[in-house]
């Protein structure tokens, strides 16, 4: 990994750190592309949670556009960076197989919202605050909000921010379920870290097969969402951990997971 995204492992449980504190951690080139790598890896290298923070008391500020800017992107060439190389990165948060939790402590503003906003779950310090802040600067989210905050949040309130470009402090985002926990700045990672463990601790099947049909029922019938429900349940009773929960359960013994 490059100096601008850090990677730590705690067992099974993968950190990456956006590490570029002297700008709020502002997404450019290196960051995604390294964030890219480090979720390709994750899928096959043990890890069972990923979790997503910044360095410095910031998440992310969004993206670095006076970086872009003093590279001499025009807006051609602003649109093939969201496209080409921001775009792959927030797409591939979504679709790595494990849980994504989003560390958040400080800002997530813009782009470093909408990538906050592409992980599973959102799990932020006392300080944390989110802001869509494209409509500040005359722009419309372009990291996935407006598919991402109708459904957290629902589409009144989603408006509210993308048309305000309002800080939601970290009381409110849990209140209106952008966050899933609240934590005290001091014991914030501590408390990251055993929450992730817990996750990574789960059968490896149900966890991906799990998120897998959930991410799929977003986007279908209630019909729809069963037949995928039963697909995943028959491909993890007819794995080798099949029955090894029941067969636990039984035993009073915790459960020893062997399949991926």
């Amino acid at each position: 990994m490059t100096d601008s995204l850090l990677t730590e492992r705690h067992d099974a449980v993968t950190v990456l750190t956006i590490n570029r504190p002297e700008v709020r951690n502002a997404l450019n080139q290196d960051v995604m592309v390294a964030l890219r790598a480090a979720l390709t890896a994750a899928e096959t290298d043990g890890t069972r949670c990923v979790v997503l923070t910044g360095a410095g008391g910031a998440f992310s500020s969004g993206a670095d556009i006076k970086q872009a800017l003093a590279d001499g992107l025009d807006a051609d060439g602003l649109t093939h960076l969201l496209s080409a190389v921001y775009g792959p990165t927030l797409k591939a948060i979504r679709a790595t197989s494990w849980p994504v939790i989003a560390a958040v402590d400080g800002l997530a503003g813009g782009l470093g919202c909408d990538m906050a906003l592409a992980c599973d779950l959102r799990l932020i310090s006392e300080r944390a605050r989110f802001a869509e802040l494209f409509i500040r600067v005359g722009l419309i989210p372009d990291g996935g909000g407006t598919y991402l905050l109708p459904r957290l949040i629902g589409t009144g309130r989603a408006f509210e921010l993308l048309f305000t470009g309002r800080d939601v402090a970290a009381a409110e985002a849990q209140q209106i379920g952008l966050a899933n926990h609240v934590y005290p700045v001091e014991t914030f990672m501590t408390a990251v870290l055993q929450f992730a463990t817990t996750i990574s601790q789960q059968s490896p099947q149900a966890l991906r097969r799990g998120k897998a049909a959930l991410l799929a029922a977003l986007d279908s019938s209630y019909a729809e969402a069963l037949d995928h429900e039963h697909a995943h349940q028959h491909a993890i009773l007819t794995s080798a951990d099949g029955l090894e929960g029941f067969r636990a359960f039984a035993e009073k013994r915790p459960p020893v997971w062997t399949s991926r």
